[in-house]
């Protein structure tokens, strides 16, 4: 696997944890309604991901930054963010076994506050401090490597 890319292997972990539900039952789906839900105040950094839940490119990008987060092993916790319909959203984070919080942002306030033009865009949060937001005008793969050195430069001893 020295040559695969990270989307697959977040494919197949995202695969390997729905055979897992499967067996165990349904998986619980935890849609919030703010941030300080999702990750209240003091539980430590957060790395939201913004994402549409009828874009291809969010999905790989929403499960690569868990996939990144879990590997690296940073104290960091991985919250969506999604603006769409509730019921749509649901059934997303249903098929996919998506079991981290998600934050429904139909007002879209958290958008705006992280200056959000398009998904999937990250911003990783210490406190209330934003140590870390996608750059537009880079493509992913930039985006990605950028986060990476964020997470590593921050949460690595």
């Amino acid at each position: 696997m020295r040559g695969a890319r990270p989307a697959a292997l977040a494919v197949a972990a995202a695969l390997a944890a729905a055979v897992l539900t499967a067996s165990a039952g349904p998986a619980e789906v935890r849609i919030c309604a703010g941030l300080d839900e999702a990750a209240p105040p003091g539980t430590g950094p957060v790395l939201l991901v913004f994402f549409s839940a009828d874009c291809s490119v969010c999905y790989d990008d929403l499960f690569e930054a868990r996939y990144l987060v879990d590997k690296g092993r940073w104290p960091v916790a991985v919250v969506g963010v999604s603006a769409g319909p509730r019921e749509e959203l649901a059934r997303f984070l249903e098929k996919h076994v998506w079991t981290l919080p998600v934050v429904l942002d139909r007002r879209k306030a958290l958008a705006r506050r992280f200056r959000v033009d398009a998904v999937p865009f990250k911003a990783l949060l210490l406190g209330s401090e934003t140590i870390y937001r996608d750059d537009p005008y880079i493509g992913l793969e930039d985006r990605r490597k950028e986060l990476k050195r964020c997470l590593t430069r921050h949460f690595s001893r």
